[in-house]
Formats: structure tokens, C-alpha cells, sequence
């Protein structure tokens, strides 16, 4: 598997990017067997790098998708970059980026997420935050994978 550094240069793009479709050739290899997917998060304050990843994995789980781990080939990686900013008053403005990968390198698009939260709500356990932001950006990463047929 090719190991991929993240910059947070995405931070600026549009909430859903589809960039490169997947060929047929490699839709129909895929198609035939269960397709995995790696998370990785990273940027996260408290234990949200875990728990953010923990929460998609289940998610797309549920979808129908295999969890991987960083070992195994030909899994699509979708990589998790979370940004804490200040915000006016007592909020701060949480920022997700997840860029999504398919089994051969190529990027497929990007899903971000913005929301504001009380400063230091997630400094320690993300809990049910975690899990309402998989599920926002599940939805989306699905779709700029390939349909399974």
C-alpha cells in the first residue's frame, strides 16, 4: 500500500469533489469480491483521531463494506484530517476533511464537514460527536465509490 502524507491543502474545496472515475476494467475486478476500506484520522483533538475512525469504519461497515488494515491490498483509504479553529465567543469551529482513495492511488473526491461546538467539547471523549459526524460524511464518501453490482 502506498503511504500517502496529507498537507491540509484541501481545506479550501467545495463540500463534494468527484475528481477521477474509476475505469470499468477496475470496476469489474472489484465488483466480484467485497470491497474494503482503511480509515485513518488524524489532527484530532482528545481521543477523536480513534473514536472518528472507529465510527466510519463501522459505518461503511454496515454498508457493506469490508474494515482493512494499512497492511492489506487493494482496500480504498479514506483519510480523515480534523482542524480546530477559535470562533467567536465560547465556540470553536471544527473543520473534517476526508479524502477518499481508491485501491490504485487515485483520488476519487473529497467530503468536508464544518460545524461550531462549545470550546473544549472535544478535548477529551468524542463520544456521540464522533458518530454524528460518520454519519454525516458516510453518505458521501459512498458516493464516490463504485457500485458494487
Amino acid at each position: 500500500m502506498i503511504l500517502r502524507v496529507f498537507l491540509g491543502v484541501l481545506l479550501g474545496v467545495a463540500i463534494l469533489v468527484p475528481v477521477l472515475p474509476v475505469q470499468a476494467a477496475n470496476e469489474g475486478s472489484q465488483a466480484s469480491e467485497t470491497r474494503s476500506a482503511y480509515v485513518t484520522v488524524a489532527g484530532a483533538p482528545g481521543d477523536g483521531e480513534k473514536a472518528l475512525a472507529a465510527a466510519v469504519t463501522n459505518r461503511l461497515t454496515a454498508a457493506g463494506l469490508k474494515a482493512a488494515t494499512a497492511f492489506e491490498a487493494s482496500v480504498y483509504e479514506i483519510q480523515g484530517t480534523v482542524r480546530v479553529t477559535p470562533a467567536s465567543g465560547i465556540n470553536e469551529k471544527v473543520r473534517i476533511v476526508w479524502v477518499v482513495f481508491s485501491p490504485e492511488g487515485k483520488q476519487l473526491g473529497v467530503v468536508s464537514q464544518e460545524r461550531f461546538i462549545r470550546k473544549g467539547s472535544l478535548d477529551r471523549k468524542w463520544g456521540g460527536a464522533a458518530d454524528a459526524a460518520a454519519q454525516g460524511a458516510v453518505a458521501d464518501i459512498l458516493k464516490l465509490l463504485p457500485r458494487a453490482d
